[in-house]
């Protein structure tokens, strides 16, 4: 089952026993080995009807890793801000099937600027990995190492070009956010 509201939405879905407060906690198989961390329940009416969701083990791994490595999260950025490809942007973009994420704004401090990446192109492929639509674009891009340089494919015209894209640190971009919001202290 998917949560497709969310930004990291690959979840499994249980019927294993989450309680509001409680997320956090493994998820196990029948061998007993973690398969994924409990973290939402589906809950229309406030309470648990038996429907739990957890992040699988294999996306917890490399944030797990880069927290005993530097005791904090590293994750990639990009510096934009997408939105998804409907049928009828698809057509009017000429990318003929609706795919990959658009670009709706660039972060002026963000890696994608000098690297050429401009409001209104269709992210296509990034480090060699397809983005089938945008809700994929922001897991692959976070699981990409900081500092490394990937080849970004984007739809401008109608046509492919190839931006080459040095990742800069997630959490200093979201600084950068916080610090030119007016009044708002930069952490």
């Amino acid at each position: 089952r998917d949560i497709s509201d969310q930004s990291y939405g690959q979840y499994i879905q249980t019927d294993a026993s989450i309680n509001k407060g409680n997320s956090g906690g493994p998820l196990f198989n029948m061998n007993g080995d973690v398969i994924g961390i409990n973290t939402a329940i589906l809950s229309p009416s406030g309470g648990s009807i038996g429907i739990g969701f957890s992040v699988p083990a294999s996306l917890a791994k490399p944030i797990i890793d880069q927290l005993i490595q530097y005791g904090e999260t590293r994750r990639g950025w990009l510096g934009v801000r997408i939105q998804n490809v409907d049928d009828s942007i698809a057509e009017s973009l000429g990318l003929g099937t609706a795919r990959g994420a658009l670009v709706a704004g660039i972060d002026e401090k963000g890696p994608a600027k000098p690297a050429g990446i401009e409001a209104g192109d269709v992210i296509v492929k990034f480090d060699g990995v397809e983005v089938k639509e945008s809700k994929d674009l922001p897991r692959i891009v976070g699981q990409t190492p900081v500092g490394k340089a990937v080849d970004v494919v984007v739809v401008r015209k109608g046509k492919e070009l190839t931006r080459s894209v040095t990742l800069g640190r997630l959490e200093d971009g979201e600084k950068l956010a916080k610090a030119s919001v007016p009044g708002a202290e930069a952490e």
